[in-house]
């Protein structure tokens, strides 16, 4: 167990380089604005996107890369990459899967699934490989079971965002803490609707959140690039 559990600890850490600690998917326009001022409001925000949101789609796009067979991944793979509902979230996304594929190919291990992956974005997504999908991709060739897969990488995102709040609401480190654990039954109860979840029936609702984010696009001042 030790080797996939590490492998996917470093994956999902924050000095993996993907660059996640850059975006902040839209809560720095719903901080300006005022709908999250507290570690309250933090919470139900991810507790939303994890919940019916793009990173519920997220999880089970990485769990269908994870489970389906090779022929398919193609497939997943355009329908994760238009799924977004605006462009900085789709960017948020696929600029995370580039890096990630990037710091792969510089270890020098092969991963059959990212190569099929790289292959046919090009005709598939014009080059795009949203983070989820090489990331459930990848975790198959490592050996990594699919339900430590999705839950990791759940946990991973919402401890973004709440580090992303902590910035910028400001919240300090006992709310970060607190936000974190308040969030642990809403992470494992995503993971297991997105194991259960077909790669046909797919859908993300969060259409407040995708309004935010294209009025992030034009905020005056911005510290975060969605």
């Amino acid at each position: 167990m030790t080797g996939w559990l590490q492998t996917v600890l470093f994956w999902t850490s924050p000095a993996f380089p993907v660059g996640a600690f850059s975006y902040s998917h839209a809560l720095e326009w719903l901080v300006e604005t005022g709908q999250v001022k507290d570690r309250a409001d933090l919470e139900a925000y991810i507790r939303a996107l994890i919940t019916f949101g793009d990173l519920q789609a997220d999880a089970a796009y990485l769990a269908a890369a994870h489970r389906c067979d090779p022929d398919f991944l193609p497939e997943i793979l355009e329908d994760a990459a238009a799924l977004r509902g605006a462009g900085e979230l789709a960017s948020e996304s696929t600029d995370q899967g580039r890096a990630f594929v990037k710091a792969l190919a510089e270890t020098g291990r092969t991963y059959p699934r990212l190569e099929i992956l790289t292959a046919t974005a090009p005709d598939r997504t014009g080059g795009l490989m949203p983070h989820s999908v090489v990331f459930g991709a990848a975790a198959r060739d490592a050996s990594i079971p699919i339900e430590a897969a999705v839950e990791s990488w759940l946990h991973a995102a919402a401890a973004n965002l709440v580090s992303a709040g902590q910035r910028l609401v400001p919240l300090g480190q006992r709310d970060g803490v607190a936000a974190i654990a308040g969030l642990k039954p809403d992470i494992a109860a995503a993971a297991r609707c997105a194991l259960q979840t077909r790669s046909d029936d797919i859908v993300s609702s969060g259409v407040a959140i995708d309004m935010a984010a294209l009025f992030h696009e034009t905020q005056y001042t911005r510290l975060f690039r969605s």
